[in-house]
């Protein structure tokens, strides 16, 4: 009986498995969190690209695109930019689903174009924001599950802009 309560007590069966069980939560977390902030720091470039996009068809006065997915969406700079953002993958996300989330209530994401003076020469900068919503976190952390995700752009003007294309909301900082 003796030896076989020796046996027992210095047996290594099993000691692998247990090891996995304690060390694979701990690395699905680390790799989940891993993945998404790649997918914020992606939504993050994302925006900023866009925010160029406008910041380049301000810079240069052009005429928005009257073909495309976004043509019905050429009546102001900021209601195609936001159009755009559906082609980037920045919008339409359900509430409370990890991803890009608007800022306000909506389905789009907030596109502010701003010109302190609409004259050649002087800077206009679009900014293209959302709140990131993490994967769900919990409760102990709540106050960390969004952030805002903000991408600028600013370039100089080189015609003057049309009236439609200047944003005089509040939401503008």
């Amino acid at each position: 009986m003796r030896r076989r309560l020796t046996r027992i007590a210095t047996d290594e069966d099993g000691q692998a498995i247990v090891e996995l069980a304690l060390v694979l939560p701990i690395l699905l977390v680390i790799v989940l969190a891993i993945f998404d902030f790649g997918r914020a720091v992606n939504y993050w470039n994302s925006e900023t690209s866009l925010a160029n996009v406008g910041a380049r068809y301000a810079a240069v006065g052009a005429a928005l695109p009257t073909s495309g997915a976004c043509s019905g969406s050429t009546s102001s700079l900021t209601s195609y930019i936001q159009c755009q953002a559906g082609q980037y993958g920045l919008k339409d996300a359900t509430a409370g689903s990890p991803g890009l989330q608007p800022p306000t209530s909506g389905s789009t994401v907030n596109v502010c174009v701003s010109v302190p003076n609409n004259k050649v020469g002087q800077p206009v900068t679009v900014e293209v924001s959302g709140g990131y919503d993490w994967l769900p976190v919990p409760h102990l952390f709540a106050h960390l599950n969004q952030v805002n995700l903000t991408g600028t752009a600013t370039m100089r003007i080189e015609n003057t802009l049309p009236p439609a294309w200047i944003t005089t909301t509040s939401s503008c900082p």
